[in-house]
Parts: C-alpha cells; structure tokens; sequence
C-alpha cells in the first residue's frame, strides 16, 4: 500500500511543481532582468524532476517486486514472466509511455537550464508547459464527472474495470491475485522491446526542443538566432528518432509474422512523419545560417513536426486507430483529454504569430467557443473541429503575410540553398501526403463514413516520386555552392558520378526489373517496375555522388563528411528497401496435396504451404521437410530443415530453421519467425497454423479432440490422411410430414472420403432431430481412424457444422507455414548503421562549430 502512496505523491509533485515552473518562467520572459523569478523557476523544475525520478523509480520497484495487486502491474506483468522483460513491462501501457516520455522532457530540460542562456526563460517555459500536460495524463482524478488521466498507482479494487471483481472483497486478496495478472503481450517479449521505445521516445521528446526554440525566437521577434542554438538539437532528433523508427522495423521484421520491415502500419507512420518533417526543418535552418532567409519555413517545420509528434499521440493512444493498427493502444477513456492537448498548442502556435491584437483576441475568442461547443456541450464537433482548423490554417497565412519578416532576395537556381530548399518541401509534401493517408479513420469518424483503410499500393504510388526527387537532390546538391555556383565546374565535379551510376544502376535495373521478371510479377507490381527502375538509378546516384563528394571535394576527411555520409546511408536504407520488397519471393507456394485455403480466409495456396511431419515438399529453390517440434520454455519450437537437390538427384542439407509459437493463455498465442541470414539474402519463415500439443499419446483407441468444420454441399474437410468431401444431404420426411406426423427428422450427410492413394471411402453420420432434442448419430472409417458427427444445421445460409475426430494413433502432425526470400536485404541494415554514424558525426561537428562561434 505504501508504494502506491508514494508513487501518488510523485505524480501530484511533478504535475504542481511543473504548473508552478512554466507559470516562473513565464514571468521571467516578460520581466527577463527580474532574478526571483528564475531561481523560483529553477526550483520548481528541479522539484518537477525530482517527482518524475520517483515516479519511474516506483513504479520500477513495483513491476520488480511483482505487486501484482496494482492495476499496472497486474495488467503488463505476471510471475511466469522473464526479468528482463520489466523495462517492456514498464513502457507497455499508456501510463508507463508517458511516463517515459516525461522522463526524457526532464533531462533535457536540466540541460536546457544550463545551455539556453538568453533563451531559457522562453524555451524553459514551453517544455514546463509540455510537461504539465504529460504530468496531467498520470492523475487519474475526475473533475466534473470527467477523468483527467489514468494513474498506474491504483490498487485493483479501485479501478473502475476490476473493482466488482468478487475476489477483490476478500481482505487478503493480494495473496492470490498473481493468478490473475495478465502478463506482458507477448508479441512484446522480444529484446528490442528493451530498447526500442526508449530510443523511439527520446526522438519524440527531442522535437520539443525546436519547437521550444522557435517558439521562442516567435516571442523575442528574434526570427534568425534561435535558429543556431537549435540546429544541432534538432541533428540529435534526427538521428534519435530514425534509429528509434528503424529499430521498430528490425523489430517487426524479427518478431513479428507479417512478413517484413514495413507495413504502412498507422503507428509506424505517425512515427516516421515527424522524423521526415524534422529532417526537412534541419535542412532549412542550414540554409538560414548560410544566408539568413527561409525563416518563415524554418519556424514552420520546427513547430510542425513537435505538433505531429502530438498528432501521432493521439491517433495511438485515443483509440481510433483499434481497428486499423496492430499497434496502437485501446482507449482508456483519455480521447478527449489527449484532444485538449494536441489542440492547445495548435492554438500557442497560431496565436504567437498574431502581433496585432484584434486579430489575436478574434482568434482566441474563436478557439474558446470551439473548446466549449466541443469539450463542454459537444455540439457538432466533428464539424467545429474541422472549421476550426480551417479558422487556424488562414490565421497562419495571415499572421505570416502581415507580422512575419520576408526574404529579401530570392535564391539563384544555381545556388545549393535553391536545391535544399526544394528537398525540404519534397520532404514536407510527402508528410502532408502520408499523413492525410495515416488519418483515414479520423477523417471517417469526423464525416461519418465507412472508408477502406489505404492500401500498401497506393503509398508506393504515391511516395515513389517523392523518394526519386529527394534522392536526386541529395546527391547533386552537395556539388553547388552557397549563392551562387560556377555551373561548368559543377558539370565537372558531377560527371564522375553521374556516368558510373547511370552505368551501374542502369544495369542493376535491367537485371531486376528486365521483361522476363516483368512478365513474372503479378499485375499489380508491373505497373511499379518502371517506377522501381528509376528510383534505384537514383539512389546508386545519391551513393556515388555523396562518396565522390566525400573523397574528391573533402579530401576523405571523416569529421566534415557527416551529411555525404548519412546520405550514403539514406540511400542504401531506399535501395534495400526497394529491392528487398520489389523482388520479394514467395517461397511456400502450396505443393501439397491438400487446399490450404480451408483452413480459413487466412490462408492462401499462393503463399501458404501444408508440411507434413516426415515428408519432403519443394518450396522455390529448396526442398522444405518438417521434422518435428519441442517446447522450450513458453515456447513451442517448429524444425524447418531446408536442403537443396542436385542433377545427380542427391539432397544436401543447408539449413534448419526453427519458427516458433509463443504460448499464452491470457493473451492469446504469437507466431514469432525465424530467419535464415546470408550476405546477398535472408530466408524468412513463420508458421501460420499447427498444433501445440508435444507429448506422445499412449491410448492406441482414442481420439484426438474433435474439430468443427462449418461446410456446404461441395465443401472439404482436411484431416491429417485423408480429405471427406460433403457429396449430398439426404433426409426421411419432409418438414410437413414433420410437424404432421410428429414422428422425427432425420438428415443424413454423404461424405466422400479419399486417402492419399485417392481410394474412396464413405461415411454416413446423421442429424436427428426430435420434437424437443437434437441426436446426432456418428459414424466411423475404421480403416482411416476418423469418426464424423453431424450436429447442426444452420438454415440462414444453407451451411451445417460437422466435427471430425482423429484417432491419436494415425494422425500425422503439420503444419502449414510461409516463407520468403528477401534479396539483398542486408544492404538497408548496412544503411542504417551507416546513416546514424554519418548523423552522428553530423551532431559532433556542429555542437563544436557552434562552441568554435
């Protein structure tokens, strides 16, 4: 009990010391001379620090100790569960991700205290006002009959969702509560869960900073200076939050069996538009500190991507995206709140630009009746909302074209600033793009409809021409000169790389995408080949022109070249990409005997291959055989051997796999794959159905559980050695001579069963239904050990439910399992390592310009 008191205690100092520092500090902004206000400012943040180091500290020991009579606790932990999953544990939830993103907001805020100088009281008061609506999420209080926050502080018994549990009246319920604990989902019990959300959350909190600063070069009317304290901030974002975006894909790509990196996933977007949005900022403010202009822009991409990091929150955490993201968090009851936060700085950001005070006092009074129609007396919100945005749009124009300072001059074509300029608003067009896409369902829910989600397809449409433009441009734009560029030099310098990548990736694009892989693709992919085609020309270009530049124009000096280097990267991270997915093959087309496909809508005879236990099957280049299983742990392993063939007709063993199901009661069982890695291809495979049962039955005359099958006449049941067609149904009397007679109805069900000699057998099972009672009569394949009741009939559409039974002796074990070969997929892991160092040296070599100034 004492270490929820504690952890509540935490979470009222953080949020009151946070209120009191941005309030400090926003007195210290407008009386900058006045010293009380920032040693109160000062203080209240330590105090605000100190309460969030004893929240994560609790809640820690809590998760440690197991106490499982607390609802978080209980709700992402359990006894079975491994150690070193606590810190998953800790950040599954929505209480424990805010925490650690507010965790995050305060190591950077004490070292914002000691490096903004002159602009600490601006960017201080922004990041405490942040935090007090991060702090906000963890009260768990309810004012007005309306929640404000969830707290991982409260015992079982005082949780709405669990307080009329009966057990929880008996006093000594924490004693046997740890039967009910739920557990960590076990799709998350994998170790890039250890470190992927919080290198993923730092990039969020990292945005902040930008943000904060522009915010206050907006209120100093300091439109340039901000620009440099912010730019290496905003290079550390950039690297923390890509690496935190790519450590998600090799999570996805090991643990989880969709069968790859990337999915245009709702949530993997809302975390990747930020990041192309920050680098977009990054990009600007280079050319502000060249040149002193783009500076509405650079304040624009700045705000925005700390606003979409907001957007992003919401769309995972309200519970709109339930149905149309694997990843996204259910609604604790926290919409509207999480609402509130993402529309009030909206509101700062528009109201910081409006200088005139009618114009802002028009725009306040606005936004107050639409939080009022929305939030108090919820009168048409999706329309107020969606007017409201529109009312800010045309504010922003306004306060841009009337109080923003111009550029004095525009950019020559021949210019590098022209061209990165140019980049940026690629940049920016393809978040504008991919978010609009991400916000299917908002905009459905706001409009009432019904709309399809968008499909893979149509992002690569549309993302393909922005990723060639954006390749081109970071390959030729280092060649230029600020101002102004001697065009024949440029020609000269660019040559070199132009004809040796024209030359490779011509051929690359040849061999991949020639006429006879052309004819072989399905007809969706063929539209993209030509499209494919280009953009690898264009990232072999980005590679070759950013190395050249490297080694011929940098003299091969390691310490400047961070940008060549992570474009380098950039581009490999895209050529990886696209040949990985592009030439994706399908290796388990279904060989067997049996249709896959009646297993369920699931599974397709395309991709989908049945493996029975001690039988070989070719799959692409190999012959696949399923040895066998073995559980280790909660896990039930399935042995995949691979072997090739020979012209002589010999077998050689190349390799085992092991795809596993990972077994969990409470919150259902996962398929984790396994993955064979070469340098030129990874061999993934995971199993889709199978069974988990691994001891070895002894009764020779029993029978295995009986499985339902719901068919029509024509259907087939799959059993382990044989397949039962359902030929005809047959029945006694009519329905009038039924109801007339009183006597029974009898229907009976023809099944034609063959084995795998195709010798045909048939049962008979029957349906019997009397005035008050249903009494199936079985019937028996003695040879082929399989036993059939016919229990039911579904008159709505015809279909009638069937369940066969094995005997335990003759059943074989299978499974049916996918598997695909990805080309040269290592050359996008390779890029990654190569972006973040070439984003790392990046960082070092402006934080030392900027200390050099």
């Amino acid at each position: 009990m004492w270490a929820g008191k504690l952890g509540n205690f935490f979470i009222v100092l953080s949020f009151v010391a946070a209120l009191f520092s941005s309030i400090s500090y926003y007195f210290l902004a407008r009386n900058p001379i006045d010293i009380s206000w920032k040693n109160l400012a000062r203080k209240g943040f330590y105090l605000h620090a100190l309460g969030v180091c004893g929240i994560v500290g609790t809640l820690f020991f809590m998760l440690y100790n197991r106490y499982f009579e607390y609802q978080y606790v209980s709700q992402h932990s359990n006894s079975t569960m491994a150690m070193q999953y606590i810190f998953a544990c800790f950040w599954e939830g929505q209480e424990g991700s805010f925490i650690l993103w507010t965790f995050w907001h305060v190591i950077i805020g004490l070292i914002l205290m000691r490096t903004a100088k002159s602009f600490e009281p601006q960017v201080m008061f922004m990041l405490s006002f942040v935090q007090v609506f991060l702090t906000s999420m963890l009260l768990g209080v309810i004012v007005f009959k309306v929640r404000i926050g969830m707290n991982p502080f409260l015992l079982l018994r005082e949780h709405p969702d669990y307080m009329n549990i009966p057990i929880l009246k008996n006093p000594n319920y924490a004693e046997k509560i740890g039967a009910m604990a739920k557990g960590l989902n076990p799709l998350l019990q994998n170790y890039w869960m250890t470190i992927h959300p919080p290198t993923l959350f730092l990039g969020f909190a990292l945005t902040v900073v930008p943000f904060a600063y522009a915010f206050a070069g907006i209120w100093k009317k300091d439109y340039t200076t901000w620009q440099k304290p912010a730019l290496p901030w905003t290079f550390i974002g950039v690297g923390i939050l890509g690496i935190g975006v790519l450590m998600g894909g090799a999570w996805a790509y090991e643990a989880l069996s969709f069968g790859g990196f990337w999915a245009w996933d709702p949530v993997e977007n809302a975390s990747m538009v930020p990041w192309v949005t920050l680098v977009a900022a990054g990009h600007v403010m280079i050319i502000n500190k060249n040149r002193k202009g783009s500076l509405f822009i650079s304040f624009f991409l700045a705000i925005v991507s700390f606003i979409l990091i907001l957007y992003s929150t919401f769309l995972t955490r309200s519970g709109i995206l339930g149905d149309s993201s694997v990843h996204a968090f259910t609604d604790l009851g926290m919409q509207k709140q999480l609402l509130l936060f993402l529309l009030i700085f909206v509101y700062a950001s528009v109201v910081i630009l409006l200088k005139e005070k009618t114009l802002r006092l028009v725009y306040i009074c606005v936004s107050i009746i639409t939080l009022l129609c929305v939030f108090t007396f919820n009168i048409l919100p999706s329309y107020i909302l969606l007017s409201w945005g529109t009312i800010s749009a045309v504010f922003i124009v306004i306060g841009y074209l009337k109080f923003f300072p111009k550029d004095k001059g525009e950019d020559g074509i021949s210019s590098r600033e022209f061209w990165m300029f140019v980049g940026s608003l690629m940049l920016l067009m393809s978040a504008v793009i991919i978010s609009l896409f991400t916000s299917t369902p908002i905009f459905n829910k706001l409009l009432g409809q019904k709309g399809a989600p968008i499909d893979i397809y149509t992002y690569n449409k549309w993302s393909l021409p922005f990723a060639v433009i954006v390749m081109l441009l970071s390959g030729f734009a280092q060649f230029l000169k600020y101002s102004k560029t001697d065009m024949t030099k440029f020609y000269k310098n660019l040559s070199v790389s132009l004809v040796v990548s024209l030359a490779i990736g011509l051929t690359a694009a040849f061999a991949l995408y020639s006429s006879k892989a052309y004819d072989l693709a399905p007809e969706k992919q063929r539209s993209f080949y030509l499209s494919y085609a280009v953009l690898l020309v264009a990232c072999v270009f980005c590679v070759f022109a950013n190395a050249d530049y490297w080694l011929r124009v940098l003299k091969g000096k390691v310490k400047a070249a961070g940008a060549s280097i992570a474009h380098i990267g950039f581009a490999l991270i895209m050529l990886g990409a696209l040949i990985s997915t592009s030439k994706k093959v399908t290796l388990s087309v279904n060989s067997s005997l049996k249709n896959v496909e009646a297993l369920g809508k699931e599974y397709s005879n395309k991709k989908s291959l049945l493996l029975t236990k001690g039988d070989t099957l070719r799959m692409g280049p190999y012959f696949a055989s399923y040895k066998g299983k073995k559980k280790e742990g909660i896990h039930v392993l399935y042995q995949v051997e691979y072997y090739t063939k020979s012209d002589a007709g010999k077998y050689t063993k190349e390799f085992d796999l092991f795809p596993r199901i990972q077994i969990n009661e409470r919150m259902g069982n996962a398929a984790e794959p396994d993955t064979k890695h070469y340098l030129d291809k990874d061999i993934y495979t995971h199993v889709t159905y199978a069974t988990l049962d691994t001891e070895e039955e002894n009764d020779i005359n029993g029978y295995l559980e009986p499985t339902n099958n719901i068919i029509h006449i024509g259907d087939t049941i799959f059993c382990s050695n044989a397949m039962a067609i359902l030929d005809s149904l047959t029945t006694n009397v009519s329905k009038q001579e039924y109801e007339k007679n009183d006597t029974s109805i009898v229907v009976t069900a023809v099944l034609k069963t063959f084995d795998i000699n195709k010798t045909e057998y048939k049962a008979y099972p029957k349906y019997q239904l009397r005035k008050n009672s249903i009494e199936p009569v079985a019937d028996s394949i003695a040879d082929l050990g399989l036993k059939f009741v016919f229990w039911k009939i579904n008159p709505e559409d015809g279909s009638v439910e069937i369940q066969h039974s094995e005997r335990k002796t003759n059943r074989k074990d299978f499974i049916v399992m996918e598997a695909y070969l990805f080309p040269f997929i290592n050359i996008l892991w390779l890029g990654c390592f190569i972006m973040a160092f070439g984003t790392l040296i990046a960082i070092v070599y402006r934080v030392r310009t900027l200390r050099e100034k």
